[in-house]
């Protein structure tokens, strides 16, 4: 099933026998010699301190042959990673497998290492920046001076390689202690034609910190006047006003595929964390779904309605989740217009 009529299912339908991703995720590793602050898995545990997990290139490549097989497009993600010792090989083979787009996430330390890999089998090449402070930026990485200096310059070295077809997008993380130096963070990215994505700090899945911040809160009117002016932030301005008021939604965990360095799926969702299976072992999602239901490989409570108690295959996330992920996936398939708006409004 190509991803349009996915989506349609995800709006229309959405039953709980059936599993069909819009989007995979995929954990090359949880490694990660950084030690920003705000590291988070949804169990609230930084992923540094998490099992590395990693396999060789040979196991990861046939992890995500499978995870071909449901979704045609893929995020590879950690943890770091570049710091998988077989990360060079892993890309010079992922184009074989004809992920529709892959994105790639990183903190940009190693960048230059691995560009002509990186050029040749990435389309959105993003990276975390989310402060251009030098002491309070290598103080965060925890890596000694000139860490920030060295992303820098592996950030223009990947803007300027020649060979690429990737676009960039700087990903920042709003704390209590950095929303000051958004603003610089923002100026960065829209004079080198970067696309800007902006996240709150999550203590697990939850921005407690933020909540009630009127800096938080005043960036993000920032941000949603900076879209609406047709300038490249992420998300739609209906996302961006959800994500500044931390608006109730209804999450769709199952338009994604969250896999672990070793093949574990994610049950429902990543920030809930729980393990249906391996996807080497167990190649049917809906199989995989609908043994976790029978199993109750689920949360109390997941899968009804808060308001009413009535089942529903989706989960209204009130009071109970932040995830930027959750939110971006719950707007597109409740509100499909939003984004159209967005660009309507930017030619007018």
């Amino acid at each position: 099933m190509n991803s349009f009529f996915k989506y349609l299912y995800h709006r229309c339908v959405d039953g709980e026998s059936r599993w069909y991703p819009l989007l995979a995720i995929y954990y090359l590793t949880y490694r990660c010699t950084f030690r920003c602050p705000y590291c988070s898995n949804g169990a609230n545990q930084p992923y540094h301190r998490l099992p590395v997990k990693a396999v060789d290139a040979a196991t990861a490549l046939e992890i995500l042959r499978r995870i071909r097989r449901h979704s045609e497009h893929l995020v590879i993600t950690g943890g770091e990673p570049l710091e998988h010792a077989d990360v060079g090989e892993v890309l010079r083979r992922l184009p074989a497998l004809k992920f529709k787009t892959v994105a790639f996430t990183t903190n940009g330390h190693d960048l230059d290492r691995h560009l002509p890999e990186i050029a040749a089998a990435i389309d959105t090449l993003v990276v975390s920046l989310d402060t251009l402070e030098v002491r309070k930026a290598d103080a965060w990485f925890g890596q000694g001076d000139g860490a920030l200096t060295k992303i820098l310059t592996n950030i223009e070295a990947a803007a300027a390689y020649r060979h690429r077809r990737y676009e960039i997008v700087i990903s920042a993380v709003a704390t209590p202690n950095n929303i000051p130096d958004l603003h610089a963070v923002h100026r960065y990215a829209q004079e080198r034609g970067f696309q800007l994505a902006v996240c709150p700090e999550l203590q697990g899945v939850k921005a407690e910190r933020l909540r009630h911040h009127p800096d938080y809160k005043a960036f993000f009117n920032f941000l949603v006047d900076e879209k609406k002016r047709g300038q490249a932030i992420f998300g739609s301005t209906l996302y961006l006003e959800h994500m500044r008021d931390f608006r109730a939604f209804r999450c769709h965990p199952f338009a994604m595929l969250a896999v672990d360095p070793r093949g574990e799926i994610f049950f429902p969702c990543l920030e809930i964390g729980q393990m249906a299976g391996n996807i080497l072992d167990h190649d049917d999602l809906h199989a995989v779904r609908r043994a976790a239901h029978k199993n109750r490989v689920l949360p109390a409570g997941f899968g009804t309605d808060n308001d009413t108690g009535s089942p529903n295959s989706g989960t209204d996330c009130r009071a109970s989740c932040h995830s930027a992920c959750a939110l971006g996936f719950s707007l597109a398939i409740e509100h499909p217009w939003s984004a159209a708006a967005d660009t309507l409004r930017s030619r007018i």
